[in-house]
């Protein structure tokens, strides 16, 4: 019997894939074919190419100003974060080149922006295709490719069970990373839900502080009258003011793209930054009245939990997997890629609670 996992979207909450997989292996399961969907394809392609482990410690080793300088924030053509260093680091240290030379068979799907259309991805360079497939609308930019724009394949297929059966797997497990944020459930959690929300909008805030704080002089008015002019300024030279702010981050001796996974923390300098990290720290999360509107971030995120859950109910109940693991993910934001080992042991832990119901169906003694 050949069995599937098929691994869901979820931005930083994928990180709980990590867990997941570690606990079915050690259970003595076998994956014979992997399918997945933004942070799943990410996360799978590693999986699929043996690289795991070496995945699992870099995550776990993010700080949150290294995933500022990782996520390339800032002011872009159709998106508010490049993510090259993220998609690079990927590339560089974590997976093969093509499809033909993983370990494992392995399908990645993503959505054509003007047809709506679901693409998968089984063969080529890997890279475009999960680049393609983590393409959050709004956060990462479109992925051209044969002559279509591509964005998330969470818009069509969340939880991709149906590439693992096309990949001829006999039993698949599913995960699916929006089980905390059915509509019905916000009512229940709604306090949790908007704490959660305004963790994202700080992460985004903390984005914008941090470049400004750097580079606060380098578009500064020799005219304080010519506002317009000033801002003319700043958006000729974004480019090359992401392109900084993207290395900000890295210390010296790490310089270099492909030792992204080996940065050295301790010797990290940031210009700037700590008083802000340590304001930051002093004052806890405030969470915004309700009488006010909310922001633009907020509106993406929520409207995408809102999106996910929905076509995730709809895609499961057409396609059932043969075993779900539904992770517990309320309480992590979907940028809160520096908390990768307490969403690594949440995501072991779903498997444990669903342990005895995978040896009976796998007729495990």
């Amino acid at each position: 019997m050949k069995i599937g996992l098929a691994l869901g979207s979820g931005a930083a909450r994928g990180w709980a894939h990590i867990g997941i997989i570690q606990a079915l292996e050690e259970m003595g399961i076998k994956i014979d074919v992997v399918a997945g969907c933004s942070i799943g394809a990410y996360v799978g392609a590693a999986y699929a190419s043996g690289k795991l482990e070496p995945l699992a410690e870099w995550a776990s080793s993010l700080t949150e100003w290294q995933v500022f300088g990782l996520m390339g924030i800032g002011i872009r053509k159709g998106a508010l974060a490049s993510g090259n260093k993220v998609f690079k680091a990927l590339e560089d240290n974590f997976c093969a080149e093509n499809f033909d030379q993983l370990i494992k068979p392995f399908g990645v799907v993503a959505t054509d922006l003007y047809s709506g259309k679901e693409v998968s991805f089984l063969d080529g360079p890997i890279g475009q295709a999960v680049r393609a497939s983590c393409a959050i609308p709004a956060l990462f930019p479109p992925v051209s490719y044969q002559g279509r724009w591509l964005v998330d394949g969470a818009v069509v297929n969340p939880v991709p069970v149906n590439i693992c059966r096309h990949l001829g797997a006999d039993f698949v497990f599913a995960v699916n990373l929006s089980a905390d944020f059915r509509p019905e459930l916000q009512l229940s959690f709604q306090k949790e839900h908007e704490h959660n929300q305004q963790r994202t909008n700080d992460f985004f805030e903390k984005g914008q502080s941090f470049m400004q704080r750097i580079f606060g002089g380098k578009f500064k008015k020799e005219d304080e009258s010519t506002e317009a002019n000033a801002e003319l300024g700043a958006i000729q030279d974004l480019d090359d003011l992401t392109a900084t702010a993207e290395d900000v981050t890295q210390s010296p001796t790490h310089s270099d793209a492909s030792e992204v996974a080996g940065i050295n923390t301790a010797n990290m300098e940031i210009p700037e930054v700590q008083p802000m990290a340590a304001e930051a720290k002093s004052h806890p999360v405030k969470l915004k009245s309700m009488d006010s509107s909310p922001s633009m971030l907020g509106v993406m995120s929520s409207s995408l939990d809102i999106l996910q859950a929905r076509v995730t109910r709809s895609r499961l109940a057409g396609d059932p997997p043969d075993i779900l693991i539904e992770p517990q993910l309320r309480d992590f934001g979907i940028m809160e890629f520096h908390r990768a080992e307490e969403l690594i042991e949440e995501g072991r832990q779903s498997v444990m609670r669903v342990a005895e119901q995978i040896k009976y169906q796998l007729r495990m003694v």
